[in-house]
C-alpha cells in the first residue's frame, strides 16, 4: 500500500467528517436558493497528476466555470468548484442578478464557491480541531481550454481528492466541489484523522 494512502479507519473516519461537512454546505447553499439541494457521497481517492486531469475534465469539457479556492493550516490545500453553464445562468436568476449582465457572472460564482468551500471545508477542519484560513476564489479559464490551469502545479507527485456533487432537486444547477490535499498535507491529514479516531 502506498504510505499516503489512507487506511479503512482513516477513510471511514473522513468520509463521516466530510459528510457533516457537506450537510452544512448543502444547508447553507439551500437557504441561500431557496431550494432543496441533493447531494452525492464523497468520492475519496488518491490520485496522480493524469488521474486527476481525468476527473477535473470528467463532465461538459469546455462547459465547467471552475473557480479555485486554498486554504491553509498545518493541512494546506485547494478546493476546486466547477458548475455548468446551465447551472451559472440558474445561480443568477435564483439570486436575483441579470443574467446578462457579464460581471454577475464571477461575483455568483465566487460566492458559491466561498459559501460551499467555507461552510465543508471549516466543518471539516473543526472536526479536526485545526484552525484554518482561506484566500479569495478566482476564477480560471474553462475546464475544456486549460486543463492544467486547474492543476495545484509543482507541489506534489500524488494527492488526495475528495469530490462531492451538489444538485438542486427541481431545476438544472449542478456543482462538483473538488478537495485537493498534496503530498505533505496528505501526511498531516493521517496524523489528524489518528488523533480524531484515538478521541472517540
Amino acid at each position: 500500500m502506498n504510505e499516503q494512502s489512507l487506511n479503512e479507519d482513516q477513510r471511514d473516519a473522513l468520509q463521516e467528517i466530510c459528510n457533516v461537512g457537506m450537510g452544512k454546505a448543502a444547508a447553507a447553499l439551500a437557504k441561500l436558493l431557496g431550494a432543496f439541494v441533493t447531494l452525492s457521497v464523497p468520492d475519496i481517492r488518491l490520485v496522480g497528476v493524469e488521474q486527476l486531469r481525468t476527473a477535473l475534465g470528467a463532465q461538459d469539457e469546455g462547459q465547467l466555470r471552475p473557480v479555485r479556492q486554498a486554504f491553509q493550516s498545518d493541512i494546506s490545500g485547494e478546493a476546486i468548484v466547477l458548475v455548468g453553464k446551465d447551472g451559472q445562468r440558474e445561480l443568477q436568476q435564483l439570486m436575483g442578478h441579470d443574467v446578462s449582465a457579464p460581471d454577475t457572472e464571477v461575483e455568483v460564482l465566487c460566492d458559491i464557491t466561498n459559501l460551499l468551500v467555507g461552510a465543508c471545508v471549516q466543518s471539516v477542519f473543526e472536526q479536526l480541531g485545526r484552525h484554518i484560513c482561506f484566500s479569495q476564489p478566482t476564477l480560471l479559464p474553462l475546464a475544456g481550454k486549460k486543463q492544467d490551469a486547474l492543476l495545484p502545479g509543482g507541489r506534489w507527485d500524488v494527492a488526495l481528492l475528495l469530490e462531492i456533487h451538489f444538485t438542486l432537486e427541481e431545476g438544472g444547477f449542478g456543482a462538483r466541489m473538488v478537495l485537493l490535499l498534496p503530498d505533505a498535507a496528505i501526511r498531516g491529514m493521517k496524523e489528524a484523522l489518528d488523533h480524531f479516531l484515538e478521541a472517540l
